[in-house]
């Protein structure tokens, strides 16, 4: 997979710009805050569906402007493909496939792939359970674009359950029925997801293993698992999952109805990282943990590849500057054979013979460094 161009109109702090890569190394140089994020921004909106920092899609529109726009073309297996999207700022924003309307925004996951590094990964290791499962959601939802209907209705499922769960006794004894059906519909899609996640899991722990004892020369060996509450069930029959999730959904209602909310299921599920036997969240050292999350986001772009016999594009917003020199190192000698776009005030770090070089200043290309 391989970005030709990107064109943004009105987005974040660029007027309007047509950008254009090659398809090894892209460096986009400039000074800080002068709109390098916000390309990989608009870049990985395909990706995603979403910014990955924008809370609301109207903050990426222009001041004084009232719709913003990004048009990129790229090669899918060889095909040209053209894909865009209207960011207007009173309404949705619309996706569109070489011309054509994408209905939902669920729609255009897939369609696109790529790998987004960036500063806040870092912590992913040590971060909430949250930020994991995110982590697999996203990766997943590239691959499987099932997994995101999944996701969806398992979490109006679940909001509805909850809703039952907090009302009070004699209200909520006119749905015991439909709580048991809730029951029922979260454990089906429970075994569906969980069964997702721990089959990409297994492929990433494979990957982890070997970037990450590549860096270390093998002295160490990390080992990531599923964490879930459905211990017991077998992972590799669909019906013992959905039958351990019913089991908890079902024995535990009273705790459920005291808690006031859902306390099985996916959305409580965890990755367990762990290096030489000892949990990484607890024992690793800064350096150990952000040499992991480098090693699960390489082994992301891996199980991409297998799963669809090309590479996404790569996208490093600013992480090269949080990363020591010998992990700098690791990185550049290791995106060969694919496209990597990579954003940095610290051009020296590169060859200029080895990248396409694009200077940004206030949201402006331009010919060189000024």
């Amino acid at each position: 997979m391989i970005i030709k161009s990107i064109e943004l109109t009105d987005f974040r702090n660029i007027e309007k710009e047509r950008i254009e890569f090659s398809p090894t190394v892209n460096v986009i140089c400039g000074r800080n805050a002068q709109g390098k994020t916000n390309i990989v921004e608009g870049i990985y909106l395909f990706a995603r569906g979403k910014s990955f920092r924008a809370m609301k899609d109207k903050e990426l529109i222009r001041f004084d402007s009232s719709v913003a726009y990004a048009l990129m073309e790229y090669e899918k297996r060889a095909e040209g493909v053209k894909i865009g999207v209207q960011i207007p700022r009173t309404q949705p924003k619309s996706f569109y496939k070489n011309g054509a309307r994408v209905q939902r925004t669920a729609d255009i996951i897939g369609e696109f792939r790529a790998v987004l590094f960036c500063p806040s990964h870092l912590g992913i290791i040590s971060d909430s359970p949250s930020v994991r499962r995110s982590f697999l959601d996203v990766a997943i939802s590239q691959l499987k674009p099932i997994y995101i209907k999944l996701m969806t209705r398992y979490n109006s499922v679940m909001s509805s359950r909850n809703a039952i769960l907090k009302m009070d006794d004699a209200e909520r004894a006119k749905y015991r029925e439909t709580i048991d059906f809730y029951s029922s519909e979260l454990a089906s899609i429970c075994a569906d997801i969980a069964d997702a996640r721990y089959e990409y899991v297994k492929k990433l722990d494979f990957w982890v293993k070997k970037f990450f004892e590549q860096m270390t020369d093998g002295r160490e060996t990390p080992k990531i698992s599923y964490e879930t509450n459905a211990q017991g069930a077998d992972f590799d029959t669909r019906a013992s999952l959905k039958n351990r999730y019913a089991q908890l959904l079902t024995e535990n209602l009273d705790r459920e109805i005291r808690y006031g909310a859902t306390a099985y299921g996916i959305h409580k599920d965890d990755l367990k990282i762990e290096i030489n036997g000892k949990d990484a969240r607890l024992y690793a050292s800064q350096g150990q943990q952000r040499s992991l999350a480098l090693a699960m986001k390489m082994a992301e772009g891996e199980i991409s590849r297998e799963h669809t016999g090309e590479y996404p594009v790569f996208l490093l917003d600013d992480v090269l500057s949080e990363l020591d020199i010998e992990r700098r190192k690791y990185v550049l000698s290791n995106i060969n054979n694919r496209q990597v776009i990579i954003t940095s005030c610290e051009p020296n770090y590169f060859d200029e013979s080895d990248a396409n070089f694009i200077w940004l200043n206030e949201g402006k290309l331009m010919p060189s460094a000024e």
